[in-house]
């Protein structure tokens, strides 16, 4: 491999680190049939609808994978 791939390699690696260790990234919080986060979880309706369905799932930790 030539020396200019492998610093392109290099500053890629570090750049992604950085990305990584910065995480910019804020929380979202949807909001749903005109209801904020707070208003939908202490719906108990939609609580008990969320429930119901994560019930009927399986997860897959080795692959991080919901499947309902």
């Amino acid at each position: 491999m030539s020396r200019r791939a492998m610093m392109i390699l290099v500053g890629l690696t570090a750049l992604n680190a950085v990305a990584l260790t910065i995480n910019v990234s804020l929380p979202l919080r949807a909001a749903v049939g005109g209801k904020t986060y707070k208003d939908l979880v202490t719906d108990p309706d939609f609580t008990s609808a969320v429930h119901s369905v994560v019930q009927k799932c399986r997860v897959n930790v080795d692959i991080a994978k919901v499947i309902c």
